[in-house]
C-alpha cells in the first residue's frame, strides 16, 4: 500500500528540538513550491506533506507536528471540518489556513474556527509563507500552557419585598441555615423597593411576597418588570390561584411558588436553578458581544490586509509595466539602431562585393531582416507602443492581427469605447486581460474562431472573450486546481476594482466576462515632463 504522506526527513528519527511542519495540500505543484521555500528559508525544519484530509487527521493523531499548514479545499474533507475535528480532539497545534479563493468571508470563518492565520495562495503574501509560519509558531510558544478558570459564584444578592414580619423572618432564617449562598435584603414598602433598586444596588433576584405593601403582587411585578426587565423575579403566594399564576408568568415572573409547608425548600431549589440559568445567559450575552467585537476586528484586519496586498500587487504590476516599457524602448532605440546600421553596411558591402560574395551577403541581409522583424515583435509584446501612443482600440486591433497570424485562429473584434481615452492604468489592465484571455483560447480551447467585444455603459467598461471550443466543467476539482491562467485573469480584474465571471460548458465553448469601473483619469504625479 502506498504511503499516505511523504516526508523530507522521517519524523520518528528527527531530533526532539527539530521543528516539524505538516502541509496538507492536494496540488503537487503548490506542495513542491512550499517545500522548496522551507528547504531554502528553514533548512533545519522538517517538512511533511499529505494530500487528503483523512491523511492529515491520521498524521496529526500520531503527534510530533509543531504547526499545520492546511489547504481550505481538500478532495475529501474541507479545512474547516479538519479544524473542527482537531478542536474536538483538544489538539493545540497552531494551524495556518491556505486558500486560493481570495474571499474575505472564508478567511474570517477559518479564523473563527480556530486558525492562527490565513494566507491567500493567489497573492504575493503566499511568498512569505515561511515567515508567516515562523511568526505564528513563535506566538503559540509564547502563550502560557494553562489558563485560570474563573471561580464559581459564592454569593447571590436577593431582595425580598414583604410587609409581614413572619414571612420575612421565615425566609431569612431558612436562607441563613440552609442556603448561605443567598444574601437576603428585605424591603417592607414600595418606597423601600424603589430605593434599593434606584441606589445602584446590585441584586441578582427579587422575591415578591404575598403582601408586598402599597399594591398587589401582580401590580408590583408589572411595575418592576417595566423598570428592570432583565431582573429575575419569583412570586410567593399564600393561596392557590391558577389565574394569578398564569398572569404572573405572562408578566415575566420566573416562578410562582405557593406557600405550602415545604415551600422554602422549593424556593431555594427554584432560585438556584433560575440564577444559574441567568448567569449562563449573562455569560452567553457577554461572550456574544466579545465574539461580535472579535469578528469585527478580524474582518477589519482581513479587509486591511486585503487592501494592503491589493495595493502592493497594483504597485508590482505598475512597476512591471514600467520596466517593460523601459526595456522595449531600449531595445527599439539602441539595439534597433545598431541592427539598422548593420543592415546598411551589409547593403553597401553587397553592392561593392564581387559576385561570389554577393550570395553570402544576400543571405546575411535576409537574416538581418528577420532579426529586425523579431526585435520589433518582441518590443511590441513587451509593451506595445501603439497602446501608449494611440490608445486601447488601436492596440487591440494590432494585437488581434498578430494573434491571428501566429495562431491561425480567426478573431472578430468589436470595440465600442467612450470617445475620450480611458485612464492609462485601466487601458493597460483591459489590454492585458484580453491578451491573457486570448492566450488561454489558443492553449486550451481548440477553437478556430473567437470573438473579442468591448462595450461601455453605467460607469463600466465590459470586456468579453468568447470561443466555440471544447469548453470545460467550471466546478470540476481539476479545473480549480490547474487553472492558473484563469486565476491570473481573476486577480488582474480584481486589482483593477472589477468583476470577473466564467461561463463554460463541455463541448459548447467558453465565455470570459469582465467589468471594469470607468473612473476619470487621475493626474500622474512625480513624473518627468
Amino acid at each position: 500500500m502506498a504511503e499516505m504522506f511523504s516526508r523530507d526527513r522521517f519524523f520518528t528519527n528527527r531530533s526532539p528540538s527539530m521543528t516539524c511542519v505538516l502541509h496538507a495540500e492536494d496540488d503537487p505543484n503548490v506542495s513542491a513550491v512550499v517545500r522548496s521555500y522551507f528547504t531554502h528559508y528553514a533548512p533545519d525544519w522538517t517538512m511533511e506533506s499529505v494530500d487528503t484530509g483523512q491523511a492529515c487527521l491520521d498524521r496529526m493523531a500520531q503527534g510530533g507536528v509543531d504547526i499545520l499548514v492546511l489547504d481550505l479545499v481538500l478532495p475529501d474533507i474541507n479545512g474547516l471540518q479538519i479544524l473542527g475535528e482537531l478542536s474536538r480532539r483538544g489538539d493545540p497545534t497552531p494551524v495556518v489556513m491556505a486558500s486560493g479563493l481570495g474571499q474575505t468571508d472564508l478567511a474570517v470563518r477559518a479564523l473563527r474556527a480556530g486558525a492562527a492565520d490565513c494566507v491567500d495562495k493567489t497573492t504575493p503574501q503566499f511568498l512569505q509563507i515561511v515567515d508567516i509560519v515562523k511568526r505564528v509558531l513563535a506566538r503559540h510558544r509564547e502563550k502560557p500552557r494553562t489558563t485560570a478558570v474563573p471561580a464559581a459564584r459564592e454569593k447571590y444578592q436577593v431582595l425580598l419585598v414583604e410587609v409581614t414580619a413572619l414571612t420575612r423572618k421565615a425566609v431569612e432564617e431558612f436562607f441563613t441555615n440552609h442556603a448561605p449562598q443567598f444574601v437576603l435584603t428585605c424591603a417592607t414598602s414600595q418606597e423601600q423597593l424603589a430605593g434599593f433598586l434606584g441606589e445602584g444596588g446590585r441584586f441578582d433576584a427579587v422575591l415578591i411576597g404575598p403582601t408586598p405593601g402599597g399594591m398587589s403582587a401582580l401590580d408590583t411585578l408589572r411595575q418592576l418588570h417595566a423598570r428592570h426587565p432583565l431582573l429575575p423575579v419569583v412570586l410567593l403566594s399564600a393561596r392557590s390561584d391558577g389565574e394569578a399564576a398564569v398572569a404572573a408568568f405572562k408578566l415575566g415572573a420566573q416562578d410562582y411558588i405557593l406557600q405550602k409547608p415545604d415551600y422554602l425548600t422549593e424556593l431555594v431549589f427554584s432560585l438556584g436553578h433560575i440564577l444559574r440559568r441567568t448567569d449562563a445567559e449573562r455569560n452567553n450575552a457577554r461572550l456574544t458581544k466579545e465574539l461580535e467585537a472579535l469578528n469585527h476586528s478580524l474582518e477589519a484586519q482581513v479587509r486591511t490586509r486585503t487592501g494592503e496586498l491589493q495595493a502592493l500587487s497594483m504597485k508590482l504590476l505598475r512597476v512591471q509595466e514600467d520596466e517593460r516599457r523601459a526595456i522595449a524602448r531600449d531595445l527599439h532605440d539602441h539595439l534597433g539602431q545598431l541592427l539598422t546600421g548593420l543592415r546598411f553596411q551589409l547593403e553597401a558591402a553587397h553592392r561593392a562585393a564581387p559576385p561570389p560574395l554577393q550570395t553570402i551577403l544576400t543571405e546575411s541581409l535576409a537574416t538581418s531582416d528577420e532579426v529586425l522583424r523579431y526585435l520589433r515583435e518582441m518590443t511590441q509584446q513587451l509593451r506595445p507602443r501603439v497602446l501608449d501612443d494611440l490608445g486601447l482600440a488601436p492596440a487591440l486591433e494590432w494585437h488581434t492581427s498578430v494573434f491571428q497570424r501566429q495562431t491561425g485562429i480567426s478573431i472578430a473584434l468589436d470595440v465600442a469605447l467612450p470617445p475620450e481615452r480611458l485612464p492609462g492604468e485601466l487601458e493597460t489592465a483591459i489590454f492585458r486581460f484580453v491578451q491573457e484571455a486570448l492566450t488561454n483560447v489558443a492553449r486550451h480551447s481548440g477553437a478556430k474562431t473567437a470573438t473579442v467585444t468591448l462595450t461601455h455603459g453605467g460607469g463600466l467598461v465590459m470586456a468579453e472573450i468568447t470561443d466555440r471550443g471544447q469548453g470545460f466543467d467550471t466546478e470540476a476539482p481539476t479545473t480549480k486546481r490547474d487553472s492558473l491562467g484563469l486565476t491570473g485573469l481573476r486577480e488582474r480584474v480584481a486589482l483593477a476594482g472589477g468583476h470577473f465571471e466564467i461561463f463554460s460548458r463541455i463541448g459548447q465553448g467558453t465565455r470570459l466576462h469582465a467589468e471594469f469601473p470607468l473612473l476619470p483619469a487621475a493626474p500622474e504625479k512625480g513624473l518627468p515632463s
